[in-house]
């Protein structure tokens, strides 16, 4: 759009520029936007990352919040504490990415301990995972505390539960690495605490929920267990769900929130998004489809994404307006390997 804007060899007719802030962070840039600010009727979203293809729906989404109070005392003489650590995993965006089935840090490391303390039994002093809602953790870490005596052989449960985690992920996530070392704590979770909040991190959904009846190789419903801290006395817990389909959606949320309440946890809700239903008879999508044929020699693959994009907010200020969204091709956003391709900026440009 500032290229167009400082273009001088262009024939157009009126444009309006809509410049938003804080997508990445929530879309509260569209979601503040007055609707009479805009007087146009068809609308080219620049926020799609994949070449020759037109988007024309997107899924909506809401986060769930929760929050599990720790029971916490001094740590026992005569105990270890260890950081366990899981690394090196892929990640990406939850929802773009979602299908690829990479592991979740935060999960899996939830999974190894919660299959260990059954059988080498001990205590948490701190969990910690994810910093971003859209992002899938590719990292987590965790204190145990235990008896000095059982430290080897916790290390040996929790290792060989790891390789075998590892193989089930050998193809999805090959850089997963388990990392232990020697940790120093004054405070201690007490085991029922400890317990729940293993049980709860098993328990909460992540990953596909359902795939699109409509369209082929499209998630309708996901979940992402994103980010878990310590603050405030309480365990902070954050699952982003996303649907094509509000009451699928709806579902998906009541379901965090039932995991959430039997483990003791308190559950809101935040406000969430409307997702943007395609419209295949769109007039804007057919001229966009001749004209992107016409000067790539390519007609463009028509499809919907699983993430939020502001045109399903806008699209529930404006109603009626016609809407598509097209990009240059990017790659592994919201990862340390993202990336886009230059020669396709040019493509997209013209």
């Amino acid at each position: 759009m500032l290229a167009l804007l400082e273009a001088g060899d262009l024939t157009h007719g009126p444009l309006e520029l809509l410049f938003t802030v804080d997508e990445e962070t929530g879309l509260t840039g569209a979601s503040s936007l007055a609707p009479e600010l805009l007087t146009g009727r068809r609308l080219i979203n620049l926020d799609s990352e994949e070449e020759n293809a037109v988007y024309v729906g997107c899924a909506g989404g809401a986060e769930s919040h929760l929050e599990l109070p720790l029971r916490v005392g001094p740590a026992s003489a005569g105990t270890a504490a260890l950081e366990v650590s899981l690394r090196g995993l892929l990640g990406g965006h939850s929802g773009g990415d979602i299908h690829l089935q990479r592991g979740n840090a935060v999960k899996l490391l939830a999974r190894l301990l919660h299959a260990v303390v059954l059988e080498e039994p001990f205590d948490l002093a701190s969990l910690e995972g994810g910093n971003l809602h859209n992002a899938i953790p590719r990292e987590a870490r965790a204190v145990v505390v235990l008896p000095t005596e059982r430290e080897e052989p916790f290390r040996s449960r929790l290792e060989e539960r790891f390789r075998v985690l590892r193989d089930e992920f050998a193809t999805a996530d090959p850089g997963m690495r388990l990392q232990i070392d020697p940790a120093a704590v004054t405070e201690v979770w007490d085991h029922a605490t400890t317990l729940s909040v293993l049980r709860l991190l098993t328990a909460l959904p992540h990953g596909v929920l359902a795939m699109s009846m409509d369209l082929a190789d499209l998630v309708e419903t996901s979940a992402n267990l994103a980010t878990v801290r310590q603050q405030n006395g309480s365990l902070a817990v954050g699952v982003s769900c996303r649907s094509s389909i509000a009451s699928a959606l709806t579902a998906a949320l009541e379901r965090v929130r039932a995991i959430g309440s039997l483990a003791g946890a308190r559950v809101e809700e935040g406000q969430g998004y409307p997702g943007w239903t395609p419209n295949l008879e769109s007039p804007l999508l057919a001229i966009f489809t001749r004209v992107h044929e016409a000067v790539l020699g390519v007609a463009p693959e028509v499809k919907a994404v699983h993430a939020g994009l502001e045109c399903g907010i806008i699209g529930e200020k404006v109603p009626g307006i016609d809407m598509i969204s097209y990009g240059p091709q990017i790659e592994s956003p919201h990862s340390p390997d993202e990336q886009v391709h230059i020669g396709s900026v040019d493509r997209f440009y013209r």
